[in-house]
């Protein structure tokens, strides 16, 4: 019996426009009427997702910023938070291309520099808390994650120094999201089961991207979306219709309810 179904947002969730899909309330509630924890797990801060569920959000828990931040009981009861001296590197390794626009991510907000506004409008589809400093060297504050979006596909922050020391990760084509070591969706997950005492055997995971990979493997009943790309189907043990075909709420209704 599941107990537990985790999903990822972007790409998988949510449709082609962003938006929850038609009879999310409904799955929602008799969800809720089983007892089976539903979480949301995405790139996403916590403010963005509280806005994206709006009140029924605080039926849900929430794994935030790929696994830095996690949400239980709408109580955040994990937090990883970079050394300042990391945030200096990894901000000073980033600037070296100029098509990189960085995103500086505390738990209340996000900080950036003031970006084009085509850097702007892609930002804001994800951050709806953003403070616009002059230097984000300069930023107080504490820093669990640091996103880079290039448009033109020449970052190549992946290949740096830093990746020996920090986990980089890709998290759509023109994302990458950078955060301590051991931080990803698939640790975070497992503080929520462990906390509930659920098992593997009992935890449904849906996804579609690389940052999705740690997650899917916590579970029994792991589904990549069809619309993901296709090296990522080796990591589910299920193929869900795609977002677009509402795939999460499909896989829900044929596998827990």
């Amino acid at each position: 019996m599941i107990k537990l179904i985790a999903t990822d947002m972007d790409g998988t969730l949510l449709d082609e426009n962003g938006h929850l899909p038609d009879g999310f309330v409904d799955i929602l509630d008799r969800v809720k009427a089983k007892n089976i924890k539903l979480v949301a797990a995405s790139g996403r801060p916590y403010y963005t997702l509280q806005t994206n569920f709006g009140p029924i959000g605080r039926h849900l828990s929430f794994i935030c910023e790929n696994g830095a931040l996690v949400v239980d009981n709408n109580q955040i009861i994990y937090k990883n938070v970079l050394e300042k001296d990391i945030v200096q590197n990894i901000i000073s390794e980033a600037k070296k291309v100029k098509a990189n626009a960085l995103v500086v991510c505390a738990p209340n907000c996000a900080y950036i520099e003031n970006y084009s506004e085509e850097y702007l409008t892609e930002i804001k589809k994800y951050y709806s808390v953003i403070n616009i400093v002059d230097n984000l060297s300069e930023v107080e504050d504490d820093i669990i994650k640091i996103s880079i979006c290039n448009m033109e596909g020449t970052n190549d922050i992946a290949n740096s120094s830093l990746k020996d020391t920090l986990n980089i990760v890709a998290t759509a084509e023109i994302w990458t999201d950078i955060s301590n070591k051991g931080v990803n969706k698939g640790v975070a997950l497992k503080q929520l089961m462990e906390t509930d005492n659920i098992s593997r055997e009992e935890t449904m995971v849906l996804g579609d991207y690389y940052n999705d990979i740690e997650m899917l493997a916590e579970a029994e009943y792991s589904f990549v979306m069809e619309n993901a790309p296709e090296d990522m189907k080796q990591y589910g043990k299920y193929i869900a219709a795609s977002n677009v075909e509402h795939g999460v709420l499909r896989a829900i209704l044929e596998y827990a309810l």
